[in-house]
């Protein structure tokens, strides 16, 4: 567990300034999307609508930019990740994908709090290497089962969040969208409840989160609060205890 840690601190370190280049070219990219979108006449890539347009948001709770408090605060919140993924799955070939998966919630985390974005190029990359260390743990195992569960449950988070997105479009990005996705994905591996906790879990933070900006500050209720970090949170909760939790819930419902 403490040797995972110290990867996890020095994953966490590598990653917070690749994020803020990241979000801070995908900025620039969809600033210049925009400027030609008004010149040509255009309303621009409608999957990638103006961060905030039609709803206030809160400042920046997160300095952006190179900053040593918080690429500190970002590698401890990956090492203890990291080493509680290794209580969780132990010397198990299981545990990759979501160390992984761990190291991607920090980052974009961290993203969508300094910048209001979550870079796709981060979901895809990791993604790139979840999807084949998943597949390679059910070959190992000798058991399919859970990649036909990421399946489903990949497609009904990405395809509920969509829906969200499509009717309420302000009231969070399209990254957002794509990371319910890759949650879906991922969480799916261990369970369709695992999933669904994750995702009731992020919606509660969100709430929360948003219950406290309205309190805390002018904000009012159409004011864009992050949620990636919701989602992120949601997800660590179902990847770490969400099978307690499942059970509490279905049989407390029944």
């Amino acid at each position: 567990m403490v040797g995972t840690s110290v990867v996890g601190v020095l994953v966490g370190q590598a990653l917070d300034p690749l994020g803020q280049r990241m979000a801070e070219a995908s900025r620039a990219a969809d600033e210049l999307r925009r400027a030609q979108a008004e010149a040509a006449g255009t309303e621009g890539d409608p999957t990638e609508p103006p961060s905030g347009e039609g709803a206030p948001e809160l400042p920046h709770l997160l300095p952006a930019g190179p900053s040593p408090a918080r690429r500190a605060g970002s590698a401890l919140a990956t090492g203890i990740l990291f080493g509680a993924a290794a209580v969780r799955f132990g010397a198990d070939l299981e545990l990759a994908p979501f160390l992984v998966f761990f190291a991607l919630l920090v980052v974009i985390s961290v993203t969508d709090l300094t910048h209001r974005l979550v870079p796709r190029r981060l979901i895809y990359g990791a993604l790139a290497l979840i999807v084949p260390l998943l597949v390679a743990t059910s070959a190992v195992d000798h058991s399919w089962r859970g990649l036909a569960g990421s399946a489903v449950a990949g497609a009904v988070s990405f395809g509920l969040l969509f829906a969200v997105w499509w009717f309420v479009p302000r009231g969070m990005g399209y990254g957002d969208v794509r990371l319910a996705g890759a949650i879906g994905l991922t969480v799916g591996y261990l369970s369709l409840l695992h999933a669904y906790v994750a995702l009731l879990a992020g919606f509660v933070v969100g709430a929360l989160a948003g219950a406290i900006a309205i309190v805390a500050s002018s904000a009012g209720r159409r004011t864009r609060i992050p949620f990636a970090p919701s989602l992120a949170t949601g997800a660590v909760v179902a990847v770490l205890g969400g099978g307690a939790l499942a059970r509490h819930l279905f049989h407390a419902g029944a």
